[in-house]
């Protein structure tokens, strides 16, 4: 079972502020309970990116209320029987040996053998994962009979032989079934004992501590408890109310708190008489939070007057100042009455971090309505992930199915040029969708990507575009040509986007013109205020655009096409055409048609 130790670093870990879900995934490697709880939860096979991924799609609470469920599960009952560290860091030195003859013998995804030969060595078995429960059916089979089996069954024989048997044994079997020489493979172990270690100092679990696990276990649990008590404040005056009853309950005493206020200035909630500057020479309370470390206080001649009275109020002739630090930033300090009779040093320790987080919350509280913007987008980011996430995976499908027609057809050069063209569109619109991703602050109010000044031709964009959209017009019933200057037109322009402007206007002109016609072409020897440029224009014989729809053509709105219709191409349109440093002039008369001329400048500026 799970050793208080590592269930402790674990609960941690799920309370970090903020919260990093690798770190959290590292502790729950390096533990086959909690981690075969998790990956069982999840319904997750023993892939850490997998796992990864499934955990930062929990909400915080969702995240903290399941980590508490599964510590309870494993957390020490009376009578039961628990690994010590040391017997716990042999288990996880057996499955760094996994990860080591995976990466010795070229496997893919060491670090998820580790995991799976770690989940198998301690009994535990996924049966959503027919890995593991292959895993768990051949073990203990013979090795004759396992020269022909997967590397992952021959790697766990030969750990599981030296959790089992030695070291000897086991470097006879690894020979036999791994083709390693026995000074190889004692290497190897040796290895491994370092990843191992090298993982148990970055938990702080060293074998030879000589902290009672167990006393600070349940004092985190009891510490997060009344955090959730201290989570309820909205002001300061109702955290200096919860700070009260949380501090009795932990410490028999009210340490006195002081807050860092606006003018960098530390004062009481509750008696805001006396406020001592940050920037003070003479104050021990400003120069604890200044350094960040805890300083003693006493009440004597040489001591700044403003802290003899803080101790007065206390009834104290001696304190001890604690710094309250959040995100590497000073929020306060709290005064602990000097009791040497009691050792409360680790639940303040935990609970100072937890009144210092809830401080500086409650310090920044925003009003309703930003609150609920806050939300929103948090929901809103999360849901675009999502989808994003899930629209990719059509997009590799039918990617790699283009790959596979391109080697078919390799023979037939139109054709091949054809699926090279869609799959270039088929990449640029995975990257737009990947930009999606990068949500940029809300203070940033109109955040574009950078526009790619380059050189290209014109025309050799505009005939790929033409091609594109041939089998479109044909479902539409359109008739689509092209009217091209004569040559190659070059400019230094940002492709991507003047690609995305053409797609726009072609799609909105073939769908506008069903039974018609519409054109795409290019001009050369245009000028705009003294700058030589082109034009690309595309023309339909539509009904023409509304008055209502010219006058606010650069503006998103809704669309009059129903369906799946955003209404905001024209908008992107506009916005993309003055990124490129161009202009944009339309055309249009009621049952005659309209055209939209694009002018580009030859070099920008």
């Amino acid at each position: 079972m799970t050793p208080e130790a590592v269930i402790y670093r674990y609960l941690e870990a799920a309370n970090q502020q903020p919260f990093a879900a690798a770190d959290f995934v590292r502790v729950l490697g390096a533990d086959a309970d909690l981690l075969g709880r998790w990956l069982n939860l999840l319904e997750c096979r023993a892939d850490p990116a997998a796992l990864t991924v499934l955990i930062e799609g929990l909400s915080c609470e969702q995240l903290r209320s399941l980590a508490q469920a599964q510590a309870w599960a494993v957390l020490p009952v009376a009578g039961s029987a628990r690994l010590g560290l040391d017997q716990w860091q042999a288990v996880l030195r057996s499955a760094f040996l996994a990860e080591v003859l995976a990466q010795q013998l070229g496997l893919k995804h060491p670090e998820g053998i580790r995991w799976k030969v770690l989940l198998a060595v301690s009994g535990v078995n996924l049966t959503h994962d027919p890995e593991m429960t292959e895993l768990s059916e051949f073990r203990g089979a013979s090795a004759e009979l396992l020269e022909d089996a997967s590397p992952l069954i021959r790697v766990f024989t030969v750990v599981d032989a030296l959790e089992v048997l030695d070291e000897y044994r086991a470097g006879q079997l690894a020979q036999r079934l791994l083709s390693l020489n026995a000074e190889d493979f004692s290497e190897l172990v040796e290895w491994a004992g370092n990843r191992c270690s090298d993982l148990v100092s970055s938990l702080e679990l060293s074998v030879d501590s000589e902290a009672d696990w167990s006393d600070r276990l349940w004092v985190q649990q009891q510490v997060g408890m009344l955090a959730e008590l201290l989570m309820t404040s909205t002001t300061l005056e109702e955290l200096q109310f919860a700070h009260e009853f949380a501090s009795r309950s932990l410490f028999s005493q009210v340490p006195y708190l002081l807050v860092l206020d606006s003018q960098q200035r530390l004062v009481p909630i509750v008696d805001n008489a006396i406020s001592i500057r940050l920037d003070s020479p003479s104050s021990e309370i400003a120069r604890a939070v200044r350094e960040g470390v805890d300083l003693p206080l006493t009440d004597t001649a040489a001591t700044s007057v403003g802290e003899r009275q803080l101790l007065r109020r206390m009834g104290a002739r001696a304190a001890t100042c604690v710094p309250l630090v959040a995100n590497e930033n000073p929020v306060g300090a709290l005064l602990f009455l000097v009791d040497e009779d009691v050792d409360n040093y680790f639940a303040q320790l935990l609970y100072v971090r937890q009144l210092a987080l809830q401080l500086a919350q409650t310090q920044v509280q925003p009003d309703n309505e930003q609150e609920l913007v806050k939300r929103y987008r948090q929901r809103e980011e999360k849901r675009l992930r999502e989808l994003i996430h899930e629209a990719n995976n059509p997009l590799s499908v039918v990617h790699n199915y283009l790959h596979i027609l391109q080697m078919q057809l390799q023979h037939e050069p139109t054709a091949t040029e054809q699926l090279q063209m869609v799959s270039t569109e088929l990449k640029r619109t995975g990257e737009i969708i990947q930009r999606m991703r990068d949500l940029s602050p809300i203070s940033e109010l109109e955040p574009q990507a950078q526009v790619v000044f380059a050189e290209f031709d014109l025309n050799d964009l505009a005939r790929r575009v033409f091609e594109l959209h041939r089998g479109y017009a044909d479902d539409h019933d359109v008739d689509l040509l092209i009217e091209l200057a004569q040559g190659g037109v070059i400019l230094a322009s940002d492709e991507q986007r003047l690609a995305q402007i053409l797609n726009n206007l072609m799609r909105n002109a073939i769908e506008a013109s069903s039974g018609q016609s519409v054109s795409l072409g290019s001009e050369v020897g245009i000028f705009r205020e003294g700058r030589e440029g082109v034009e690309v224009y595309v023309k339909d014989t539509g009904p023409g655009l509304s008055r209502e729809v010219l006058a606010s053509l650069a503006e998103p709105k809704n669309s009059t096409k129903g369906g799946d219709h955003a209404g905001l191409g024209l908008h992107i349109v506009h916005r993309l055409v003055l990124e490129l440093q161009g202009g944009i002039d339309v055309h249009t008369a009621t049952g005659a048609g309209t055209i939209f001329r694009i002018f580009l400048p030859l070099k920008p500026l």
